[in-house]
């Protein structure tokens, strides 16, 4: 597991930096306790803590969370039953749910302006604290909201944080790293959290002068350039540089790269030669999450940036585009399919009077059968009916239910 996920806050007292935003932040919640909860708008650079602070702040109050990012602003039709529902059921006792639309300016142009409508209607209506997260305030596709919310900024970290945060993950991990590697990763991290534990991770049983291998984030670079930079610079440091100066996980540039392999790479010796490349970062990329040893890290971007660059003898071809990784696409269905049934579930919690986690453990087979048995019985129409007269499903639930593995 990443360091910034295996050290993500769970409390808003361990976010790193920004207290007069956490503050706020605690204060919202203390608020939205007592039935008073104005959205709020979280915006700031990438990196900064604003979605693990939105975590922080559901853990430590409570709060069950549902969660939007991007990938699910498709459309009106898709929010009206997922998050409509949701947002305006009420329960018969205290425990709330916490609605967090992160990336919420970084939705497609060709976004449903009907969506906006949706959004809206949240907004006045919801009956459960709500967390919009923005990387830009500026950002048009967020014009709607600007005057709906109450505003909180998040800023870079300062590098005295940075430095104190890395200190303290690696006496977690005993393990130790020289003061001036880590003035260095501190400063050069830019203020960005995720990007700063990357680093480190990377700089772990590495030699110090391999440092200049790791640029200072100040910008995140698209995928697409990423992947311009790898398949065609034939430069180890220019492709490395790539790999250090994005946002992008491990796990997603790899299913990237092996995606788009074919589509730029035309001799089959070049294919050959970088799917091995390919391979062997993936082995160390396994080995690092297995193992715990995060030094593995730095062989699998080497291998996965710099090995993939260097593997091609013949021409690069730019005449194809890049094609979305399959697999991560069939992730994002079965995603779908996951939000959809804990509309569901957040739904019975008001109904059955258990937590979240006892209905997927306890009742969420029990319910499939029943489903399966009233259809066969009694037909589609009167199950539907009898699921919403008496648990107040829809069919997108009762569907949602039947339909999960």
């Amino acid at each position: 597991m990443p360091l910034a996920e295996k050290y993500a806050p769970t409390t808003l007292n361990q976010v790193s930096g920004n207290d007069d935003a956490i503050g706020k932040l605690m204060k919202f919640g203390e608020e939205a306790h007592k039935g008073r909860h104005r959205p709020i708008l979280l915006y700031g650079p990438s990196g900064t803590g604003k979605t693990a602070a939105a975590h922080a702040l559901a853990y430590s109050n409570g709060f069950e969370i549902l969660e939007f990012n991007a990938s699910d602003y498709r459309d009106a039709d898709t929010l009206n039953k997922t998050l409509l529902p949701a947002s305006t059921s009420s329960g018969l006792f205290s425990r709330k749910l916490l609605i967090i639309m992160d990336e919420i300016d970084e939705r497609s142009d060709k976004f449903d302006s009907g969506s906006e409508k949706i959004i809206g209607q949240l907004v006045r209506e919801s009956r459960h604290p709500v967390i919009f997260i923005a990387n830009d305030f500026w950002d048009r596709k967020i014009t709607f909201l600007r005057e709906s919310v109450d505003k909180i900024e998040f800023k870079r970290v300062p590098k005295e944080e940075m430095k104190k945060l890395m200190k303290s993950v690696l006496s977690k991990e005993r393990m130790e790293l020289d003061e001036g590697v880590i003035e260095e990763l501190a400063m050069r991290s830019n203020g960005d959290i995720r990007g700063g534990l990357n680093d480190l991770e990377l700089m772990l049983g590495a030699l110090p002068e391999l440092m200049d291998n790791i640029g200072t984030r100040d910008r995140k670079l698209e995928v697409y350039g990423v992947l311009d930079k790898i398949f065609t610079t034939k430069n180890f440091d220019m492709a490395r540089m790539a790999y250090m100066n994005t946002d992008l996980d491990g796990d997603m540039l790899l299913n990237w790269i092996d995606e788009n392999i074919p589509n730029r790479y035309s001799w089959k010796s070049d294919l050959v030669s970088a799917y091995s490349q390919l391979a062997r970062a993936s082995f160390f990329h396994g080995q690092a999450s297995r193992k715990s040893y995060y030094g593995y890290m730095r062989y699998s971007s080497i291998l996965m940036s710099s090995g993939v660059s260097l593997a091609v003898n013949g021409d690069v071809v730019f005449m194809k585009s890049y094609q979305f990784p399959n697999n991560i696409r069939q992730l994002s269905k079965s995603k779908a399919g996951r939000n959809a049934l804990s509309t569901a579930l957040v739904k019975l919690i008001y109904v059955l009077h258990v937590h979240k986690k006892d209905i997927f453990n306890s009742y969420l087979q029990m319910l499939k059968l029943m489903i399966k048995e009233g259809t066969e019985q009694e037909g589609e129409e009167k199950t539907y009916a009898f699921f919403q007269r008496s648990y107040n499903l829809d069919k997108a639930d009762v569907d949602a239910i039947l339909n999960y593995a």
